[in-house]
């Protein structure tokens, strides 16, 4: 007879749960990378034009080119605390997910401990048998010889 684990199903159940949250998580954690990206972005992009801006200064830019710069640099800035909110927020979400995460695969961790612990006991009784049908047919074989003697 070969082993049952009779919570096979739960088990799997769990396993498929874990995957789902993983992904979950993962995709959490291309969000949180894809923001940090746009925020890397826009700091060389601010960084560029505070370079051509001081090249501009000193090849002299005129009131409205400055003002325009000005105007430029407050809308990225803008962005940028828009971006850094954003951030805050996924990474809020991202940690949630995480955890949600750990308690998905400590579930399925606990299961397969029940099932480890079942297969080992199922084993142990196996050899078992098998063990004590061994000794019997040792001891038919010896009564046998004996009889025949």
């Amino acid at each position: 007879m070969a082993f049952r684990f009779p919570l096979q199903s739960l088990l799997r159940f769990r396993q498929s749960l874990e995957h789902h949250e993983q992904m979950l998580l993962q995709a959490a954690n291309q969000k949180v990378s894809e923001v940090r990206r746009k925020i890397d972005s826009l700091e060389q992009c601010q960084n560029r034009r505070s370079d051509l801006q001081r090249q501009g200064l000193s090849a002299g830019l005129s009131g409205a080119e400055l003002q325009f710069d000005t105007l430029c640099n407050a809308a990225l800035e803008d962005y940028r605390h828009v971006l850094e909110n954003e951030l805050v927020q996924l990474e809020k979400l991202r940690d949630k997910q995480e955890e949600v995460f750990r308690r998905a695969r400590m579930q399925r961790e606990i299961l397969e401990s029940i099932r480890d612990v079942q297969l080992r006991a199922y084993q142990a009784e196996k050899n078992r048998r098998e063990q004590r049908s061994l000794d019997d047919l040792f001891l038919m074989r010896r009564e046998f010889l004996r009889r025949e003697h």
